[in-house]
């Protein structure tokens, strides 16, 4: 029995004080964190990396799976991240943009002025209306933009008081498809069957060249067969780019300073930033300053000059004698007065006709630095 410890007493029931303690103390302990919303098998935020990598034509059939689906593909990161790849803020597009609505409203109008005259009828809004509210012509029953129009499923969008970029990139989608059935012309065809739809102006056709090429891009995909139509506009934009290289080199020839200027803004408007601009680096290469090495001598630089001094001798006679060595640096004064010279030259007319951020003169002078200054 010496084994055996004596059991203390418990309580069975606890006191209302003690109870309110733990009720208390189970209260404020941290609640589980929620589970993330999943639909059909994926979580939603699996659901919007889908959407972001997802081609625009695919929309209408994703958004149509459900209530939950279309309301995800209205998303603004989604818009937000494909109206930026167009890049319309950063590259001062927009321009571009209110030209092609401009000129569309105008070509609208004209058509319905020599239409005959029609009675009205009631217009039955089908699932893809949101297209419509570019109006400026009837967008085409393919894969126009109509992707938008099947979100409608979710419910009418929210008013806002101000543009989103779900309807900022429709309005911009709207506009620049208007112009790809020019792309399914020959390259050489297609600068000419663009100038029907846009300015004339050199500079205003190659933004709306680099705005379709970021149409176009693989980040967005607005339509099945964009890579075939990415393809012929670049083809079209070495041409034009070409063209313009030529209208450069003929105004530099003659000095004109504003057919140099406007061939060069129009050429640096179409660069994608991938390699040289090849505008300015063939302008470069053709200055003269580095087809000159011939005419100096680097050993002239060192050319040592003797000096004597007169003297008078011991028996009253004047006598010559050699007192020394020095450089001579007149040489090398006239080498860097020419090179000073010659990127004076240049350099200004560079500042003049080029656009400061291609920094053409930067360029200009490390090269002359390296090529001629330095040498090989």
């Amino acid at each position: 029995m010496d084994k055996f410890a004596t059991l203390e007493p418990t309580r069975l029931y606890t006191s209302a004080a003690t109870t309110g303690a733990r009720f208390f103390s189970l209260n404020s302990a941290p609640k589980a964190s929620v589970a993330p919303e999943v639909i059909g098998r994926l979580p939603a935020d699996l659901h919007l990396v889908i959407l972001t990598y997802l081609p625009v034509p695919e929309f209408p059939s994703y958004s149509l799976c459900s209530r939950r689906t279309a309301s995800l593909a209205r998303d603004e990161r989604i818009w937000g991240a494909r109206w930026n790849l167009l890049g319309v803020e950063k590259h001062g597009l927009a321009e571009v943009l209110d030209d092609l609505e401009n000129r569309a409203r105008r070509r609208a109008a004209a058509s319905r002025a020599a239409a005959p005259p029609t009675l009205a009828v009631d217009h039955i809004d089908d699932d893809f209306g949101d297209f419509t509210s570019v109006n400026v012509l009837t967008p085409h029953p393919d894969e126009l933009g109509d992707f938008v129009g099947a979100l409608q499923a979710a419910g009418p969008p929210p008013v806002v008081s101000k543009p989103t970029f779900r309807t900022m990139y429709i309005r911009a989608h709207g506009l620049l498809k208007l112009t790809l059935p020019a792309l399914s012309s020959p390259p050489h065809l297609i600068i000419s069957d663009l100038n029907r739809l846009i300015s004339s102006s050199l500079r205003h056709q190659a933004k709306t060249l680099h705005l379709l090429a970021l149409f176009l891009s693989p980040g967005v995909r607005p339509v099945r067969d964009w890579q075939s139509m990415y393809s012929s506009l670049r083809s079209s934009m070495d041409r034009f780019d070409a063209t313009l290289l030529a209208a450069f080199d003929l105004a530099d020839s003659k000095g004109e300073e504003d057919g140099m200027r406007e061939a060069a803004e129009s050429s640096w408007e179409m660069w994608d930033g991938i390699g040289d601009w090849e505008l300015g680096k063939v302008w470069a290469e053709k200055r003269e300053v580095f087809y000159e090495q011939g005419q100096w001598e680097p050993l002239d630089n060192f050319r040592y000059v003797a000096y004597m001094n007169l003297f008078m001798t011991h028996d009253d006679t004047y006598s010559f004698r050699r007192n020394g060595n020095v450089l001579d640096f007149d040489a090398m004064d006239e080498f860097i007065s020419h090179i000073v010279s010659a990127i004076t030259e240049h350099g200004s007319r560079a500042t003049r006709v080029f656009p400061p951020p291609s920094q053409v003169l930067i360029s200009f002078a490390e090269r002359v630095a390296a090529e001629v200054v330095r040498g090989p």
